[in-house]
């Protein structure tokens, strides 16, 4: 009998929650029950990510009973062993410890200790990890909540929610704060899951002592659970912590990460024969690592420990899997895919940038570069997109100028994902390869890559243009302006204090605004020509295409980067109509990121002509172009 489709699962899945649910269907973007949506067949002409994402909500908001029937608890979990297929993965293995705890009180063993910034369902080679839960354990029932305990349930499955359930049914009362319950991983990569309900407070109000005391007790709870728990294969007890109640529980983070340390630090010395051999805290935030981070290399030796502190050099960054026996079957597809190649496209969008640093949903980035605008709500690069209530053009122009000047600045020590795509693209003899980005910033151009291979068809911050578009091509080159301007904007205001700086169209006196597109104002004149490049590219390709239909599979591939929903028409939809339109089907489709950016269409994944990998593009850039080349490039 022929194995199911996932895309086929996944639709016979959504299609029993929907008529089991009490509430609409609503589309993911959308907040409306009008009668458009009264009918859930909408549903099923969306794109799988689309998809996916209505099925987690409706999990999310599903009680723990009635269970499901057993036909549809098998397609959901085939469903999302699926989608978690496609998660970079990281072994415990390859994280760095920060510091050594010995006892000296005994040989037996020293405790690794470490810091690590990532998605905790993502690591592996892991006995156990830790979930913030709340008092009832059965996760979180609200979608919209970016916490850990939705994330958990999320990957682990509809059965986590079903074994708390029964745990709190057996024990007849709520979790006590402070204390931990273990229930197996089911579809995660951990064996287990520790439940800790941390202290709850309210925002901007300081923890008392007592709740100071809970909140270590949750740690040094877990510790007690996990020596308990059977070792790994290899012999090691792995942990990893997640930063409890510093989310919705609002605990300040500063005080909850010396609290953690000190609880694990302190349960350390007073099990000298413990069997747990590493200890992990994870962070998401970049904040949370730094934090972490400080706190450990500070730490001293006492009487009962020895601590050894590692390499100060220590980094932070996701190390993926690099064991061919480790790697996903998506991982080992695309490895071959580039491998195979004879000519490759790149496709990049703000994932990229994200990946160098540059990242505009980052409050820090935009805390540290334009603290001036936090007072006008900015709160991130994004928030600027269509923002018109400047003080003054002065202002306006301050905060452009300096934008400009930072995109210009940005360090190529973090570009290192160029590095590693133009040792990628000197692979492909002469002409076989181009790149078409979204990306305004021109980080391709800056990190050596040829201008004549490169198209850019939402602009770029390289020219200014006249608002009113007065005539084509009514553009000026942005960085003299720049390298004039950014001398006088107030270091404190970030107001550009000399007004006749603030750019004017030469040819109607007009104001002048960033040469992207974000409307009909948008001058195309100056990227025509990465366009008509790009055209003749394809062209080229298509020419191949007719007088080979018979080419070698994936001859073709198309390396997506970073490209989500914000603007599909632009790359991600035009990509995925190359490969499932190509008669010689020569085109395959790698795409990389986080999300929506990691997700292709199941059924052109069926049809062998597309994969998804779901992760961090740096660490998926270095396990697959060395994996592919690693005889020829290092990086």
């Amino acid at each position: 009998m022929a194995e199911i489709p996932c895309s086929s699962r996944l639709e016979r899945v959504l299609r029993y929650l929907l008529q089991h649910q009490n509430q609409p269907a609503t589309h993911p973007e959308c907040q409306c029950t009008h009668h458009q949506h009264s009918s859930p067949d909408w549903i099923f002409n969306e794109d799988t990510w689309s998809q996916l994402e209505i099925l987690r909500r409706l999990l999310c908001q599903r009680p723990a009973l009635p269970e499901f029937p057993a036909d549809i608890l098998e397609d959901i979990e085939a469903v999302l062993t699926y989608r978690n297929s496609h998660n970079l993965l990281t072994s415990t293995k390859q994280i760095t410890p920060r510091i050594t705890i010995q006892s000296k009180s005994s040989t037996v063993n020293s405790i690794r200790i470490s810091c690590w910034k990532g998605d905790i369902t993502t690591l592996t080679d892991i006995t156990a990890i830790v979930n913030a839960a709340n008092s009832q354990l059965e996760g979180c029932f609200r979608p919209k909540h970016r916490c850990i305990d939705n994330v958990i349930h999320s990957v682990a499955g509809p059965r986590l929610r079903q074994a708390c359930h029964d745990l709190i049914q057996v024990q007849g009362y709520s979790e006590p704060v402070g204390s931990v319950k273990i229930t197996p991983g089911f579809l995660l990569p951990a064996e287990y899951i520790l439940h800790t309900v941390g202290p709850q407070l309210y925002q901007n109000v300081k923890p008392q002592a007592h709740q100071q005391a809970q909140l270590a007790s949750c740690y040094q709870a877990c510790l007690d659970a996990a020596e308990e728990l059977p070792p790994l294969d290899d012999g090691r007890k792995v942990v990893a912590f997640c930063c409890i109640s510093t989310g919705l529980f609002a605990f300040p983070s500063d005080m909850a990460s010396k609290i953690a340390v000190n609880a694990v630090v302190d349960w350390c010395a007073r099990h000298p024969r413990t069997n747990i051999t590493d200890i992990i805290f994870d962070t998401f935030l970049d904040k949370d690592w730094g934090l972490y981070q400080d706190i450990l290399s500070k730490l001293h030796s006492s009487s009962e420990i020895d601590i050894e502190i590692m390499d100060s050099d220590y980094t932070y960054t996701q190390k993926a899997l690099h064991q061919p026996s480790t790697l996903s079957p998506s991982l080992l597809k695309a490895r071959t895919w580039l491998r195979q190649a004879h000519t490759l496209i790149i496709s990049a969008g703000a994932g990229l940038s994200a990946a160098t640093g540059l990242d505009y949903t980052s409050h820090s980035l935009f805390a540290t570069h334009f603290p001036a605008f936090l007072s006008k709500n900015l709160r991130t690069l994004y928030d600027v997109f269509g923002y018109n209530d400047w003080d003054s053009p002065a202002q306006k122009w301050g905060y452009f100028l300096t934008h400009l000047d930072m995109v210009a600045r940005w360090p190529e020590t973090q570009c290192e994902v160029y590095r590693m795509l133009r040792a990628l693209v000197s692979r492909f003899e002469g002409e076989r390869w181009f790149v078409r980005t979204s990306n305004a910033d021109g980080f391709f151009v800056k990190n050596g890559f040829d201008p004549e291979r490169l198209s850019t068809p939402q602009g770029g911050y390289r020219y200014l243009q006249c608002v009113t578009k007065c005539r084509p091509g009514a553009v000026v080159e942005s960085a003299p302006l720049v390298e004039r301007a950014v001398e006088v904007v107030h270091p404190v205001s970030q107001v550009l204090l000399d007004e006749e700086l603030v750019p004017k169209c030469e040819f109607c006196g007009g104001d002048m605004t960033l040469c992207v597109r974000g409307g009909l104002y948008f001058d195309e004149t100056p990227f025509r020509e990465g366009e008509r490049k790009w055209e003749l590219f394809w062209e080229g390709l298509e020419s191949e295409g007719g007088k080979d239909g018979h080419a070698s599979s994936g001859s073709v591939v198309i390396l997506e980067l970073g490209v989500g929903l914000n603007t599909p028409a632009v790359l991600r939809w035009p990509n995925e109509d190359l490969v499932a339109e190509s008669e010689s089907r020569r085109f395959r489709l790698i795409r990389v990121g986080m999300e929506a950016s990691g997700c292709v269409p199941w059924e052109l994944e069926e049809d062998d002509l597309a994969v998804g990998i779901s992760g961090d593009i740096k660490a998926a850039l270095d396990v697959l172009i060395s994996g592919a080349f690693e005889k020829c490039y290092t990086f």
